[in-house]
């Protein structure tokens, strides 16, 4: 029998004003009484299930297009060539921002495409254990598409720069980010102790362990 492995393909946001970076608390994480704050973003979409039968992959929703799979690990160098190549997939982060930003979070009140321009920075790939809800603890091989976001105008920026104290979001610094600090946030009526969780936005590749 071949050795699976689940594959989770996912965009992240860099959106930084005046030297700090917005993070957004974790919903599927929080769910699990787990408080981290992560860049904004998801999972991406494939366009052609047909395609996906190619690399023998199931998808883990079968109701949903996410890029959330599992497949033969002999698989991934064929995956890994189509994903590089942008056909048949999601290319652009902006269905994420609306989701988190305007749909979940309420933060912003509206948010159409031409509010933002979303430039491509780099793809970070690495193999970690997941911690999301329903498949805690599967080896997983991630493929994240790291985009800086600028927003066009200070209408549509403006609302975020204040975020609600209970709302979930908070602009950090890169030090922050860095040294993966903690920080005491009101969330679910108490005070919880939150990391910062944004390496990948800093850097084109996941953080090295040390022994």
């Amino acid at each position: 029998m071949l050795e699976r492995i689940r594959v989770s393909c996912a965009t992240l946001c860099r959106i930084e004003h005046g030297g700090r970076y917005l993070l957004l608390l974790n919903a599927n994480r929080r769910e699990k009484g787990i408080y981290i704050l992560s860049p904004i973003g998801g999972a991406l979409m494939y366009h052609d299930r047909d395609r996906l039968d190619e690399f023998s992959a199931v998808p883990e929703d079968p109701a949903k297009t996410d890029l959330r799979l599992t497949m033969p690990v002999t698989m991934i160098p064929a995956f890994r060539e189509w994903f590089y190549s942008g056909q048949g997939r999601e290319l652009s982060p902006y269905r994420e921002l609306h989701e988190e930003l305007v749909c979940e979070s309420q933060l912003l009140p509206a948010l159409e495409p031409d509010d933002v321009e979303c430039h491509y920075l780099w793809t970070v790939e690495e193999k970690t254990f997941t911690m999301r809800q329903g498949q805690t603890g599967m080896l997983t091989h991630y493929f994240l598409e790291i985009y800086e976001v600028l927003f066009k105008s200070s209408a549509a920026l403006g609302p975020l720069l204040a975020p609600p104290s209970e709302s979930g979001a908070v602009w950090v610094t890169a030090e922050q980010i860095e040294q993966r600090v903690t920080l005491s946030l009101p969330i679910d009526g108490q005070d919880r102790n939150t990391t910062v969780n944004g390496y990948l936005l800093l850097h084109p590749l996941p953080p090295q362990e040390t022994e």
